[in-house]
């Protein structure tokens, strides 16, 4: 029963690695940055494939388990068949006894076999459901990246003064203060300067201030 209980240990591990997996992915989707999807992907498949490799040699040791078994039960097909030849009178309850344990074993075997394959599609049929959800996921990130990429950039109007002069912004100072100190116009100096965010305006940087 060894090989058995670390198959159904094993199917275990398994799902619930790929339970963890299917979770994140549902949560997936808040993400907005597709270099960070991309990374959070490459880590759960390097971990799909960690645990697919682990079912595999699992599996690959329970069919040597199982061919093993088989070839014992013709080796003791062979020697009741010998033995039968020997000894008439005993013959037909010994092979009766073997041919019981022999069909107890093949069932096992078929049991085993049939698992292993309920096993295979589960992991087969998650994997799909990971990958369809990540590609979702993945849409919806280049969607949203698209949507902003494609927003209209701002324009400047030219009708401002083309009088005026330079001021090195200081600590503290706003364009607003700035129009205010130079008895100008806030929209004159973001047309000048061609400022997309006024808020955005850091200390040392040049400003030509239109005047009137």
């Amino acid at each position: 029963m060894m090989w058995f209980n670390r198959f159904m240990i094993m199917s275990g591990l398994v799902s619930k690695k790929i339970g963890r997996v299917a979770l994140f992915v549902s949560c997936f989707g808040l993400c907005v940055s597709p270099s960070v999807v991309s990374a959070n992907v490459n880590v759960q498949l390097a971990n799909l494939k960690q645990d697919m490799e682990l079912v595999s040699r699992q599996v690959v040791g329970l069919r040597s388990e199982v061919e093993l078994l088989r070839r014992e039960n013709a080796q003791l097909r062979v020697s009741v068949e010998q033995l039968s030849r020997r000894q008439n009178s005993a013959s037909g309850s010994l092979t009766q006894q073997v041919d019981t344990r022999l069909q107890a074993l093949e069932r096992r075997a078929s049991q085993a076999e049939k698992e292993q394959i309920a096993l295979q599609k589960n992991i087969d049929q998650k994997l799909k459901d990971l990958i369809a959800d990540m590609n979702k996921a993945i849409s919806q990130v280049n969607k949203s990246s698209s949507s902003a990429s494609s927003a209209p950039s701002k324009t400047f109007s030219s009708d401002y003064p083309q009088k005026g002069f330079v001021h090195k912004v200081e600590r503290g100072e706003t364009v607003s203060s700035v129009a205010l100190k130079y008895k100008s116009k806030i929209k004159w100096i973001i047309d000048a300067n061609q400022i997309g965010d006024p808020t955005k305006v850091f200390v040392g940087k040049e400003l030509f201030v239109p005047q009137q």
